[in-house]
């Protein structure tokens, strides 16, 4: 069972558990492309389209998703620790 953890979390909203084994690979593929983006560029912050996995988590959250594209900003808080927001669902359109 998919678990949210407390919130706020330095990780952001999919600070979360449990998650199943197709979803997890998803995540963890898009954490190294985000980690092998910022190595390769030096930026600690940007902006990317969301990926289908993380759409997928955030609706399952409660989140109302736009019917136009959504942004994800990853920042590297430090070198190992990554943040994710989503600016277009911080403005009244969380759970």
């Amino acid at each position: 069972m998919i678990e949210q953890l407390p919130q706020p979390d330095p990780r952001g909203w999919l600070a979360l558990r449990g998650l199943p084994p197709d979803l997890q690979a998803a995540e963890d593929a898009r954490a190294e492309a985000d980690q092998r983006y910022a190595r390769e560029t030096g930026r600690r912050t940007f902006s990317r389209l969301a990926s289908g996995a993380e759409r997928q988590l955030l609706q399952y959250l409660g989140y109302t998703l736009p019917k136009t594209e959504l942004r994800t900003v990853v920042s590297f808080v430090t070198a190992s620790l990554r943040n994710r927001r989503w600016p277009q669902l911080e403005q009244g359109a969380q759970q």
